[in-house]
């Protein structure tokens, strides 16, 4: 069954135009350098546009745990783990029920 992660986080305004340009790379990355990532989107709030949500989909539980693994995603932790004002909410980990196609 797919499996989901979803988190939201706040960026720091001074690292806003940086982080935004490192995460487009991240999620660019993930869906075209790991197999198991299925989608990797990235939402900016309306009405706050330091705040992100994560909206990661991975073919198993399995894949997202060697998603943890890839030293790409080390390297970008590490870089912008500096850029977060407060902690990423994990909002939670899924089991994909539906997603229908357009």
């Amino acid at each position: 069954m797919t499996f989901v992660v979803a988190a939201s986080l706040r960026i720091k305004k001074k690292h806003l135009a940086e982080f935004t340009k490192r995460v487009k790379r991240h999620a660019n990355n993930s869906v075209t350098r790991e197999p198991g990532c299925v989608g990797f989107e990235v939402s900016v709030d309306k009405s706050d546009p330091r705040r992100f949500l994560f909206y990661e989909i991975y073919l198993d539980e399995a894949a997202f745990d060697k998603h943890m693994t890839y030293p790409f995603l080390k390297k970008h932790l590490d870089v912008t783990a500096p850029m977060l004002d407060g902690e990423v909410e994990l909002i939670g980990f899924w089991d994909r029920l539906a997603a229908p196609n357009k």
